[in-house]
């Protein structure tokens, strides 16, 4: 017990971080409604394993996270607090790597707590905590692949230049740490195939800066490398269906000279519709940031640091030249793919107030920075009005006390199928017999395009033709949304509507609603 209280008092700033940490992520967790990306998630590892697997190729994303995510289901169920309390798992375990990285590799105990709390009170970490998406384990993992790498460069100098080979087992275990954390990378996000590469690339600088033209002394890197690209060979395959895939069904809009700004602006303070001026400002000084973290601090770590950081922007700058190059303008920019990079910039921004030499100065930024972070947390909670945006969540439960047994429900858009499926199978039990299924205007699964979910859906589930689904004198209550460029499904002329009911969304954004109307068939 001494010894316990003893830890407590030498580390109690980080477990006071941590906790608070966990307190902020869990606001309003469970209050936003499940949407579709998310209930992609729940629904996706409902699977057997090797179907879930299969499935996961069909889709566009690797599948380490629904890996993660199924393993932590059989523990915790399969609640929305249950599903999202993974990635509240992961966002706190970033706040502890980033404080140890900093402390072993920097020594700067103020910057290790700076930079923990900066993160712990961080607006976009703490909304993505709140998604049972991959985005809050990437994030940990780009930490914790980079901690180990610079750890295994550290020992691999004490080894072969200060001959220290005791460290050698160390070092050995470090290189292997680094290639699983590393794989675990590589098959959770492909944007963070950017950062494993930005991770070799240093890792390369590193050793032809101390070892020059000494390739023995790379062996360990180079078989970390071989390790990592052995480790994917069993996804490749699915790897390029799926590059063809997004290829064939693109979506996301192109870049513009104002995307990494706004990125910025996101990344540090979040509140919404930022004009071009604080887009500017904020951009300004992480210029300000990275210029003089580099002058002042002479640890190889900052290139790490650094590399980490502009990998994403830099894999995101070279798909749009590509495009370009291509005649296209097409992009994989996604401000919420940039969480990956955003703890290697905190960091940064706390090495640097570590710096700042006018008295007391870097408790006044660091407090300011920290009540901004504070305020746009607050400002997001307060504009969305939780409270009054039920969501798919309020719609789910309005149908489970309005709907009969003998009635139908089908979606107009799969943007809703997907989370109306979720709440009907295991929220809100619906009367027995009442499967709810989408409306496609005939298209087939085959045919449709893979952002509507195609990896699970099965053409059983689809509604091809209204006339054939329906009979006359039946009640017919039909799901869409104003989201995601969504408008009222055209439905028979000889159906009557009875009556409509809206509920507010918050996801996919604000301003959203998500709508079911109830129809009466002649």
């Amino acid at each position: 017990m001494q010894y316990i209280w003893s830890k407590i008092r030498t580390h109690w700033a980080l477990i006071a971080t941590l906790l608070l940490g966990i307190g902020l992520r869990l606001i309003n967790i469970t209050k936003i409604s499940l949407w579709h990306d998310e209930a992609f998630s729940a629904l996706l590892i409902k699977y057997n394993w090797g179907e879930m697997i299969y499935r996961i190729g069909l889709d566009v994303h690797p599948p380490m996270y629904y890996i993660f995510l199924r393993l932590w289901h059989y523990v915790f169920g399969h609640s929305i607090f249950a599903l999202r309390s993974m990635s509240i798992f992961f966002g706190v375990l970033t706040i502890w790597i980033t404080y140890a990285f900093i402390l072993k590799f920097f020594k700067s105990k103020f910057g290790a707590i700076a930079a923990a709390l900066l993160i712990a009170l961080n607006p976009f970490q703490i909304q993505y905590v709140s998604e049972a998406r991959m985005y809050t384990m990437g994030a940990f993992f780009a930490i914790l692949s980079a901690y180990l790498l610079a750890l295994a460069l550290r020992l691999t100098i004490k080894v072969y230049k200060e001959q220290n080979l005791a460290l050698k087992s160390k070092m050995l275990w470090a290189y292997l740490g680094f290639t699983l954390s590393a794989s675990i990378l590589t098959y959770t996000h492909y944007y963070l195939l950017f950062t494993v590469a930005a991770l070799g690339f240093y890792g390369i600088v590193y050793l032809y800066w101390n070892f020059k033209f000494e390739f023995k002394k790379y062996l360990w890197l180079v078989l970390s490398g071989l390790g990592i690209g052995l480790l994917y060979i069993p996804w490749l395959n699915w790897f390029i269906y799926q590059v063809k895939q997004v290829g064939a069904g693109y979506w996301i809009p192109p870049m513009t000279v104002w995307s990494i700004p706004q990125t910025l602006y996101e990344l540090i303070i979040r509140i919404a519709n930022p004009g071009k001026v604080a887009m500017t400002i904020v951009t300004a000084f992480v210029l300000l940031v990275l210029y003089k973290f580099i002058k002042k601090y002479q640890e190889p770590e900052k290139w790490l640091n650094m590399f980490g950081f502009l990998a994403p922007y830099g894999g995101a700058i070279l798909f749009a030249l590509l495009a370009f190059l291509k005649g296209s303008d097409s992009s994989v920019f996604l401000v919420r793919y940039f969480i990956f990079a955003s703890s290697f910039l905190i960091m940064m921004i706390a090495l640097w107030l570590e710096e700042l030499r006018v008295r007391g100065m870097k408790f006044v930024i660091l407090g300011f920075l920290a009540v901004i972070s504070l305020f746009s947390t607050f400002y997001y909670w307060n504009e969305v009005k939780i409270d009054q945006r039920p969501g798919m969540d309020g719609l789910a439960k309005f149908l489970s006390i309005n709907v009969s047994p003998e009635d139908k429900i089908i979606a107009g858009t799969s943007f809703e199928y997907f989370n109306y499926k979720y709440y009907h199978n295991y929220v809100y039990h619906q009367p027995a017999g009442i499967t709810p299924t989408l409306y496609t205007g005939g298209s087939k699964v085959e045919n449709l395009p893979h952002f509507a979910g195609t990896a699970i859906l099965t053409n059983d589930e689809l509604t091809l033709d209204y006339n054939a689904a329906v009979s006359p004198h039946d009640t017919v209550w039909i799901i869409w949304t104003t989201g995601f460029g969504g408008s009222k499904p055209s439905v028979p002329t000889n159906w009557t509507e009875v009556q409509e009911y809206s509920f507010a969304e918050v996801r996919p954004y604000v301003g959203a609603w998500v709508i079911v109307t109830r129809y009466r068939v002649n």
